[in-house]
């Protein structure tokens, strides 16, 4: 029986599965140290960061490669790659006080991900001295996606197998399976081993688990998504630019569409002109994608850079914008090369090339210190507030204080030691920020404590019936931008004053207060507060008019205001301004 005879029908030597298996069990194994063992051994976190990276990394790349290449081969470039973006991804966690505020973002994960993907295929490349070989990269690099998602499939079938298997036998009061996958290893050994099993005879039946169906199934969508981006230009002018230019979440869109148009083109394209898309009419179509790229490219640009013109520069505008200038690249070769007209295709293939390199080179250019992301846009947000361009409540000083590591923390301190007057408001932020939780800092961002801005309202309300007192802090606990409305409603010297009415406005005669507050869009311009033992206030509903029309008028409210209501019965207490009828419901 030939060696190729055996590829495709499966009956492959045994030994490649068994070291596979084996290097899948050890992988497995690791994975449970370096999870549950490792963490409470190791107190820097920054060495069990490099040792999580680096072992991930080695054995990802390892089995990867094992098939195309011959275990020592791989062995080379696992251990290059895998120690090399770990090596970046420790030297990145410098910039930060914990490993936690590195990974808060997902960008650093991410990059050193990026330089795993993308250099497997060109390390087995490079050892087998084919690195400009764009056929041996193309296949290499899509076989490695194929054989891992069959794979992932098989290690979820093993497992519910397995588990079905448990039950089974449980009924007849067996629990050798439970007993064995309940001892702490185990688990991750197993998954481990039936992963290299896996792959290792995904890699033996290649003559069909290939990415051939994959890519073919990928060209049927080439109609679908260029008609859509087609009918979107047309309509971009007619509904107008409003929607797209600055908004984030647009160019996130803009730039996903061109990933899915480089993506489609690609596998169109295939290996070389023999598996290339022979139809002519679909030829086309890749081509008017390829025509339309640095257009979708273009707008995404613009988008960001728009977005950074008004809120200047932050380390995810910054990975979006290398994004963005990473897909330009790829939109403009792509449409050079369809305008040069012959060889197109060939024009394609060796962009592909560059650009993937290029791609590389960008993650590890982003784990290093050579582009410090946290650092530029912590200057940038400084100089902007400095030369008057932002007010101090736009700079984002909590993430100054939690997200940009210690670049974030050095703008702070300069922050500090800014003249205290002049920008009082700025550090006062900076110093809320540090205290306070984000979703805490954001109810309130820019503002001064609640507990202040309360002591500021008290005064500026009439309180009824004469006599009643509030303290200072009774509308403390109030929503933080609620509180700001009214403190500024309140405020204003042409308005007619605000009024809080104690009554008997709750059910079964309990004791309520009817805030009225002028210049509100709220229904009757009045809320029912809920009180709290202490006799402050720790929420306000708001109140329907039960008679007359629409809202409280200025004179109404002025009347309020000068004691001219009285409470009377309706259904329930209401509060009643002349033939206004205030009547809580609840």
């Amino acid at each position: 029986m030939t060696q190729d005879h055996m590829a495709e029908t499966g009956e492959a030597p045994m030994a490649p599965r068994v070291y596979m298996s084996l290097i899948g069990a050890c992988a497995g194994c690791a994975a449970w140290l370096l999870v549950h063992v490792l963490p409470d051994q190791l107190s820097d976190q920054r060495f069990l960061l490099w040792t999580a990276s680096a072992t991930g990394g080695f054995f990802t790349v390892l089995l990867a490669l094992l098939g195309p290449l011959r275990l020592r081969h791989a062995l080379g470039v696992a251990l290059v790659l895998a120690f090399s973006a770990a090596a970046l991804l420790f030297w990145h966690s410098a910039g930060f006080e914990t490993v936690r505020a590195q990974f808060d973002t997902g960008l650093a994960p991410l990059a050193w991900a990026l330089m795993l993907v993308v250099g497997a295929p060109f390390g087995a490349a490079l050892v087998d001295g084919r690195a400009q070989d764009y056929a041996y990269l193309f296949d290499t690099a899509w076989n490695i996606v194929v054989r891992y998602a069959a794979a992932a499939l098989f290690v979820g079938l093993f497992w519910g197998a397995l588990f079905l298997s448990d039950a089974l036998l449980g009924i007849v009061g067996i629990t050798l399976i439970d007993d064995l996958i309940d001892q702490e290893p185990v688990p991750y050994v197993l998954s481990g081993l039936a992963l290299g099993l896996a792959l290792s005879v995904a890699q033996d039946m290649r003559a069909y688990v290939s990415p051939y169906l994959l890519l073919r199934l990928l060209r049927l969508l080439m109609p679908m998504v260029l008609l859509v981006t087609v009918v979107f230009l047309l309509a971009l002018p007619l509904r107008g630019l409003s929607g797209l230019f600055g908004d984030f979440s647009a160019a996130a869109v803009l730039m996903g569409m061109a990933v899915v148009t480089i993506t489609l083109v690609t596998s169109a394209l295939d290996r070389d002109d023999i598996d290339a898309i022979a139809n002519r009419w679909m030829r086309r179509v890749a081509q008017a994608m390829a025509l339309l790229l640095p257009v979708l490219a273009g707008l995404a640009l613009w988008a960001i850079w728009l977005r950074v013109a008004d809120y200047g520069w932050s380390p995810a505008r910054i990975a979006a914008t290398l994004a963005a200038l990473l897909i330009s690249g790829y939109a403009l070769l792509y449409a050079i090369a369809v305008l040069r007209g012959a060889r197109w295709a060939d024009h394609i293939r060796t962009s592909n090339i560059m650009m993937a390199v290029i791609s590389f080179a960008l993650a590890a250019l982003w784990l290093s210190p050579l582009l410090n992301a946290e650092h530029i846009a912590s200057q940038s947000q400084l100089d902007r507030y400095l030369a008057g361009a932002v007010p101090a409540d736009e700079v984002p000083v909590w993430e100054l204080q939690h997200d940009w590591g210690l670049a974030g923390q050095a703008v702070v301190d300069q922050i500090a030691a800014l003249d205290g007057v002049a920008h009082a408001e700025l550090q006062q932020n900076t110093e809320r920020a540090a205290e306070l939780s984000r979703w805490e800092f954001d109810s309130g961002q820019g503002e001064r404590a609640a507990s202040d801005m309360s002591a500021d309202l008290v005064p500026l309300v009439a309180v009824w019936p004469e006599g009643r007192r509030l303290a200072p802090d009774a509308f403390a606990m109030i929503f933080h931008a609620q509180l700001k409305a009214w403190l500024d409603l309140c405020a204003l010297p042409e308005a007619p004053r605000c009024s809080l009415v104690f009554g008997p406005f709750g059910r079964a005669g309990e004791e309520r207060a009817i805030f009225v507050v002028p210049g509100t869009t709220h229904n009757a311009g009045a809320f029912v507060m809920h009180g709290t033992a202490a006799g402050g206030f720790d929420g306000a509903g708001v109140i329907r008019a039960a008679r007359g029309e629409g809202q409280l008028s200025a004179a109404q409210i002025r009347q309020l205001g000068e004691g001219g209501f009285r409470i009377g019965p309706s259904r329930q207490q209401s509060l009643w301004i002349g033939d206004f009828e205030l009547s809580p419901r609840f």
